[in-house]
C-alpha cells in the first residue's frame, strides 16, 4: 500500500475536519529557506550538497529536486530524503534547523509544510516535531528534556501526491532548534508477517513555515546577521554529523543578550502617537539594482534633494520605513530583500545624520501587502517599493 493510501486512512478524522483548510498564509515566516530554494556549496568537495539553514546526521541521504510538475506552490526545488529504517519506533529524525531569531514566551506558533513520502505497504508514517534548545537525538542526555510530538493535522493537497501538515505549540522563549522527523511503525492489522532488514524511506518536503498567531509579529533585528551566520556554515557529512549527534548544535552563535535576537512587533500605525505632520517618500524599484538592496545613484539624489536642509523647517521626530516586494519568488527571498533595502535606506540616514538610529523603525513586509495587482508587470512593478513615512514636529 502506498504512503498516500496509508496516511489517507490513518488521518481521515482530520480530513473532515472544517477548522482545517488548505490555505496561503501572508505571515512572516520565522524559519529560514523554508521553500529550500537556497542551496548549500560545502566545504569538503566544493560543490553543491544540500540546502541552506537545514542540518542532518549521517544517516540521512538529502537531495534536491526540481519542480518537474511546475506545481505554483512548490517553487523550484523539494527537498528530497532518504533514510533507512530498522524497526525503531520511536521519533527519529529528518532534518532541522536553527531558528534565526528568539520566539516570543508564551506566544503560539504554527508549524506547516507539505510532506510526500514512499514507503512499503507494511508500514505506517507519522511525521513529528522536535522543539528545542538543541538539535533532537535519539537516546542522548541533552534531548533528554525535550519531548517530541506527533504532527496529527495532515490532509491531502488538491491535484498532487502531497499532503499538508500543521502543528501549533505554545513558545517558552528558549526555542533554538526546529527538528522535523518521523515516527514509523509496522501495521500489525494487514496479517503479514513482518519482513526482514531495513526499509527505505523516500520524503519529499516543500514549503516550511514557521507563523506566529500575532500577526504583527516580524523577525528580530538580526534576522539577516544571523542568516549570514547561519548560511556561511558550508560543512556537512562528517563535521556536520559529529556536531548534531555528539552536543545537539552547530558551531553557529548568536549575541543572545542583544534585544535584536527577540522576535519583533509590528506597531499599527493607527495606535502610534502621530506628530503635527508625516511626510512620505517613496522610493520604487528603479531606484535599486535588480533583485538587489543597492541603492542607484539616482536615489541618492532624490534622497538629497528631498532630505535638503533648506526643507528642514521642522524637526523630524522620526522615521518609519517600509520594504515591500512584489509576490514573484520565495516568502523568505522576499522578506529578506525587502529587509535588505529598508537597511540600505536606514544606512544612508544615519551616514547623512539626517536623524539618529533611536528614531528609525524598519518594517519589512515582504509581498505581503501588494498595492496593485501582482499578474501584470505594471503592477508588480508599483508593488516593488521602500516608503519612507517622515514624521515630523513643528519648532
Amino acid at each position: 500500500m502506498s504512503f498516500q493510501k496509508k496516511i489517507y486512512w490513518f488521518f481521515l478524522p482530520v480530513f473532515l475536519n472544517p477548522l482545517f483548510p488548505v490555505t496561503i498564509c501572508a505571515q512572516t515566516n520565522l524559519l529560514l529557506n523554508g521553500g529550500f530554494e537556497d542551496i548549500n556549496t560545502c566545504t569538503e568537495y566544493n560543490a553543491e550538497c544540500g540546502v541552506e539553514a537545514w542540518f542532518y546526521l549521517r544517516d540521512v541521504k538529502a537531495e534536491m529536486l526540481a519542480n518537474e510538475n511546475n506545481l505554483p506552490v512548490l517553487g523550484s526545488n523539494s527537498l528530497a530524503i532518504f533514510f533507512n529504517w530498522s524497526g525503531y519506533t520511536g521519533f527519529s529524525p529528518v532534518i532541522g534547523t536553527i531558528l534565526p531569531c528568539r520566539l516570543k514566551n508564551n506566544t503560539r506558533y504554527t508549524f506547516k509544510g507539505m510532506l510526500m513520502a514512499k514507503l512499503s505497504g507494511r508500514l505506517i508514517l507519522k511525521p513529528g516535531i522536535a522543539i528545542g534548545e538543541k538539535f533532537f537525538v535519539p537516546k542522548k542526555s541533552f534531548s533528554a528534556n525535550m519531548q517530541p510530538d506527533t504532527i496529527l493535522q495532515v490532509i491531502p493537497v488538491s491535484k498532487t501526491n502531497f499532503y499538508q501538515f500543521e502543528f501549533s505549540f505554545l513558545a517558552s522563549g528558549t526555542e533554538k532548534y526546529l527538528t522535523f522527523g518521523t515516527f514509523i511503525k509496522e501495521d500489525t492489522l494487514s496479517g503479514k508477517k513482518n519482513p526482514i532488514g531495513s526499509r527505505t524511506i523516500s520524503l519529499t518536503l516543500d514549503n516550511f513555515e514557521l507563523l506566529s498567531a500575532d500577526n504583527n509579529e516580524i523577525v528580530c533585528g538580526d534576522f539577516i546577521k544571523n542568516k549570514e551566520k547561519i548560511y556561511n556554515y558550508n560543512f556537512r557529512h562528517k563535521e556536520m554529523d559529529y556536531s548534531l549527534f555528539g552536543k545537539g548544535e552547530i558551531a553557529i552563535h548568536f549575541d543572545e543578550t542583544d534585544s535584536n535576537y527577540l522576535t519583533r512587533h509590528e506597531i499599527p500605525k493607527d495606535t502610534v502617537r502621530q506628530p503635527a505632520k508625516a511626510d512620505t517618500l517613496k522610493l520604487g524599484d528603479v531606484f535599486f539594482d535588480f533583485n538587489k538592496a543597492r541603492l542607484k545613484p539616482e536615489a541618492f539624489i532624490m534622497l538629497e534633494k528631498f532630505f535638503r536642509p533648506d526643507r528642514q523647517n521642522q524637526t523630524i521626530d522620526s522615521i518609519y520605513i517600509e520594504g515591500h516586494t512584489d509576490s514573484i519568488g520565495s516568502d523568505a527571498r522576499n522578506l529578506q530583500l525587502s529587509l535588505q533595502r529598508c537597511e540600505s535606506v536606514q544606512q544612508w540616514l544615519r551616514q547623512k545624520n539626517i536623524i539618529s538610529a533611536g528614531g528609525i523603525q524598519i518594517h519589512p513586509f515582504g509581498k505581503t501587502k501588494p498595492i496593485a495587482t501582482n499578474s501584470t508587470s505594471r503592477g508588480r512593478a508599483m508593488n516593488r517599493r521602500v516608503e519612507l513615512i517622515i514624521f515630523r514636529e513643528k519648532k
